[in-house]
């Protein structure tokens, strides 16, 4: 089920055009099953009655509900206010998308009327209530696969819902099937063969699947902030571990630290102009664990104000040697200040990810149902901030370079 398939049923001209994101989840949308009936889409109705019926455990539709101002008992929303403020920053962008994809669908409609009013004898108005769109969109972004249908293979447009492959869960580091390149991604040039001819997975080539055995996807290089916003899980708990592969944004923490001073918002505007602004992050990998370039290039910045009286453009060629690789660092002193920012900005999150994991222990018998799963599942998320934070901070100590 795509743009291609569907572009009968959905004119695309006009002046409400819909994204295959948008086109696919208003198709879901006016063809959901009702209670445990099947759809009654004459086109995908076997397919569409095997989809989740719900979505309540993912956290969009926490935040979907507690925007809505009427459904203020969902068990979902508490979790809300566990969530580390990164994930909360990444949630909210989600929604933004949801909310623009649901206005454009709402646009279309209203455009189009008769393409709903065969269905008006029980389709929900997408403006009274947001449960059967939710739905839509959720299966669309959790199932959808990269498939290419476009000239170009960066067109968003590229995405599929595909029955049976749609079941395949995702494993970060397991055996997991791959999907072969076409010839259109081979020759980068738009798909000319009929939807499905050539689409081909490839077995791991250095182990075999025995029967019964479940067949894996790797749904990508994420971190778990991204798999639980987008997917809703994260991947396996991590006990006990000391170390773990893992990824933290600190655009809260290190907003915070460089606007509270006097040259913040100079700061600002010059890391906006070079690029460097936001998608601050630290990894984690084994037992290697440092900031990102980009980090560290806002930290040499913010530094080099905090030591100098002087807040012009020309006073920061320095830093601007830097980052163009005319010159290694700006100079010793400010190598030792960043570090020395690194640290308090790892202390900051330590102190907060401990105190949300004492918080959500205390909570430990919550719930009942999914609620206790979801639960671990922020518990993990603290987790890895708590233990990235500590590797970086361990590495500055022992006067590791980055």
């Amino acid at each position: 089920m795509n743009v291609r398939t569907l572009k009968s049923l959905y004119p695309t001209s006009g002046p409400t055009p819909l994204t295959a994101m948008q086109m696919i989840s208003l198709h879901l949308y006016i063809n959901r099953p009702h209670g445990n009936e099947d759809s009654l889409d004459p086109h995908y109705g076997p397919y569409i009655s095997t989809l989740p019926r719900e979505f309540d455990s993912h956290p969009l539709t926490w935040i979907v509900r507690s925007k809505s101002g009427t459904d203020s008992e969902f068990v979902g929303i508490p979790l809300l206010g566990y969530l580390p403020p990164s994930v909360h920053a990444s949630l909210d962008k989600l929604h933004d998308r949801f909310c623009q994809d649901r206005a454009a669908v709402r646009a279309y409609m209203a455009a189009n009327s008769y393409i709903s009013s065969k269905y008006d004898a029980y389709l929900t108005n997408i403006d009274d209530s947001t449960s059967d769109y939710i739905w839509a969109w959720l299966n669309v972004n959790t199932r959808c696969i990269y498939y290419r249908l476009k000239a170009s293979k960066e067109d968003p447009d590229n995405l599929t819902l595909c029955p049976i492959l749609d079941f395949a869960n995702h494993t970060p580091n397991g055996l997991h099937m791959t999907p072969a390149p076409s010839e259109a991604d081979i020759w980068d040039t738009a798909p000319v063969k009929p939807i499905g001819k050539g689409f081909r997975f490839l077995s791991p080539a250095d182990a075999s699947i025995q029967e019964g055995k479940e067949i894996f996807l790797a749904y990508g290089a994420h971190p778990n902030r991204t798999l639980f916003v987008e997917y809703g899980f994260v991947n396996n708990s991590l006990g006990e571990v000391e170390y773990t592969d893992g990824e933290v944004d600190v655009q809260d923490v290190v907003e915070s630290l460089i606007l509270d001073h006097k040259s913040g918002v100079f700061v600002k505007s010059v890391l906006e102009d070079e690029g460097y602004w936001g998608d601050w992050t630290l990894y984690c990998s084994g037992e290697s664990a440092q900031p990102s370039w980009r980090l560290i290039t806002a930290l040499r910045l913010h530094c080099f104000f905090v030591s100098n009286n002087t807040i012009h453009h020309k006073a920061i060629q320095p830093w601007r040697d830097v980052i163009a690789g005319k010159r290694e660092m700006i100079s010793d002193g400010n190598e030792i200040a960043w570090k020395e920012s690194l640290i308090t900005i790892c202390d900051a999150i330590i102190t907060k990810a401990q105190a949300s994991l004492d918080s959500l222990k205390s909570d430990e018998e919550y719930g009942h149902g999914w609620l206790p799963w979801m639960r671990e599942n922020i518990w993990t998320l603290w987790r890895e901030e708590l233990l990235v934070a500590v590797a970086v901070r361990q590495r500055i100590l022992r006067g590791d370079d980055f």
